[in-house]
């Protein structure tokens, strides 16, 4: 069943945006006494009556809440650099969210072809893509932050995590090498620019308890390192 979002599901009665009214009532054509199930992205689910079918502010009565357990037994959290064409990071997005990740940064290094993005639009993606893959936790987007702030905030973190980042021009350690060899089940993860992370970055994330890993043995795209990664971990670890 199509799932609907709204981000508050406290109330009995609800009314969903205008874009979630136009698609439940005109495109899926759902009429007054139909059921629609809603989540809010926090592990809620409800189930939901229509009684006022307006294709702009429908209107639901909540007969039934349930709180649904995360299922992922691993916290994935990954820093990246947005690609310059941000369309390549629309697509991240979508499919990191699919495969299953807790949280992502947008950082800016010294190579960054981009430094600013559209956070409203990165969380709409991220919305459909919980929606369509049938989950209950939205995961956490950041802001774009330097990665010097990065580094700062990062070593205030005292939570225990395996904490790695790719890195083109160093022989390390394979992604699959480093996860199974761990019994971590926090990972945060930093991929970076297409002209990679300086070797003065990789320093800092070392100082910061970064493991410098490598992603294969040819050179992915930004995007594409990240969705591999997602991939990587959803195989090793998701049981």
């Amino acid at each position: 069943m199509q799932l609907f979002f709204i981000d508050d599901l406290s109330n009995t009665e609800i009314v969903l945006s205008e874009e979630e009214s136009k698609h439940c009532i005109r495109v899926l054509r759902k009429k007054i006494g139909d059921e629609i199930i809603l989540i809010d992205g926090k592990g809620t689910e409800a189930i939901a009556t229509i009684v006022d079918d307006n294709p702009k502010r429908c209107k639901l009565h909540i007969k039934l809440r349930n709180e649904k357990r995360e299922t992922r037994n691993y916290n994935l959290h990954i820093a990246i650099a947005p690609t310059k064409n941000f369309e390549r990071m629309d697509w991240f997005i979508e499919k990191a969210v699919e495969l299953g990740i807790n949280e992502i940064t947008f950082i800016e290094s010294e190579n960054s072809e981009r430094t600013k993005i559209n956070l409203e639009r990165c969380q709409k993606i991220a919305i459909a893509a919980i929606k369509q893959s049938k989950q209950f936790y939205l995961p956490k987007l950041n802001e774009v932050i330097k990665l010097t702030k990065f580094m700062e905030l990062t070593k205030l973190n005292t939570k225990e995590e395996l904490r790695l980042i790719a890195f083109c021009d160093e022989k390390t350690n394979s992604l699959t090498q480093q996860i199974t060899q761990s019994h971590n089940q926090n990972f945060s993860i930093l991929i970076g620019p297409e002209g990679d992370f300086t070797s003065k970055e990789i320093e800092l994330a070392k100082s910061a308890g970064f493991k410098t890993v490598s992603l294969g043995s040819t050179i992915l795209r930004t995007e594409t390192a990240g969705v591999f990664v997602c991939a990587a971990l959803k195989t090793l670890l998701e049981k």
